[in-house]
């Protein structure tokens, strides 16, 4: 019975990752039927990206049950429109908190949609990517993208740091990014990113499994839909010549918005290969 429904969602998986993909298409060709939009939403990712995106997801999806000898043209054609897929979602916390008193600003309504699906799309497609067998030769898990991980996560709190004790390496002016420790409030997350980073080195069974994995998926979909937009805002800033203006100098938004994206690939290796890692003790460990 439990192999009938694991049959039955590998057949559906794929046409609802195919509906999505075209519903995501269909979203963002609404956007231009919409005038004065905010502008806040037109620098995460460029308007060519959903359609590069649903495509080769589509052939990557269509190719699943081609011939065995394909499975690595397969796999790097889901691959693809899944991580293009993510940064068409990127911008979607920024859309959230102007819903919220936090930023009570006007909200890129057709871009939600867009984003929102983007998002359910990625999430499918990840399910079809991880569910499918990888080569031999690529089935075992390593521990080091823990290690990778945790330095990524370092660039931002070291920074502020550095910066709330008087520091001012990649500052015009003293008090560019803020003054007192008030400002390093915003380094928290990161430093519990490191933490999080080396907790998917190990096995350990001191904290649960399930809570850990939730925590490496949802962190990792977090930073996932921030790291590619701000590169790109970042990489069109410095083409355009546009000056930030913010005291801060450009090697600084270089190093953070890198690690940024770094660290989601990072820690989605790491989060994956503490899962099989994890499951394989558990699975020969005696009852």
């Amino acid at each position: 019975m439990e192999s009938q429904s694991g049959q039955s969602r590998g057949r559906t998986e794929p046409w609802m990752a195919l509906v999505l993909c075209t519903a995501v298409l269909a979203a963002r060709a609404l956007e231009h039927l919409v005038r004065s939009r905010p502008a806040y939403a037109q620098t995460f990712a460029p308007y060519w990206l959903p359609l590069a995106a649903v495509g080769l997801a589509a052939a990557g999806i269509m190719r699943l049950n081609g011939r065995p000898r394909w499975l690595r043209v397969q796999r790097a054609l889901l691959w693809g429109g899944l991580l293009l897929m993510v940064w068409a979602a990127n911008g979607l916390p920024f859309d959230l908190l102007r819903l919220t008193p936090l930023i009570p600003l006007g909200v890129d309504w057709p871009g939600l949609a867009t984003r929102t699906l983007a998002l359910a799309a990625a999430v499918v497609l990840a399910r079809l990517a991880l569910a499918r067998p990888a080569a031999p030769a690529s089935t075992r898990a390593a521990t080091w993208y823990g290690y990778a991980a945790f330095v990524l996560a370092l660039p931002y709190p070291v920074l502020r740091t550095w910066w709330a004790l008087g520091g001012t390496p990649g500052l015009m002016w003293p008090g560019a990014a803020g003054r007192g420790w008030a400002p390093w409030l915003l380094a928290i997350p990161w430093l519990l990113a490191a933490a999080l980073s080396l907790l998917l080195v190990s096995t350990w069974r001191w904290m649960p499994r399930r809570l850990l994995v939730a925590a490496g998926w949802s962190a990792t979909a977090v930073v996932a839909m921030i790291g590619p937009a701000a590169c790109w805002a970042l990489v069109t800033a410095v083409v355009s010549g546009r000056d930030p203006k913010s005291g801060i100098a450009i090697w600084v938004f270089g190093l953070l918005y890198g690690s940024w994206l770094l660290w989601a690939i990072a820690a989605g290796a790491a989060t994956r290969s503490y899962q099989l890692r994890s499951a394989a003790l558990r699975t020969s460990s005696p009852a």
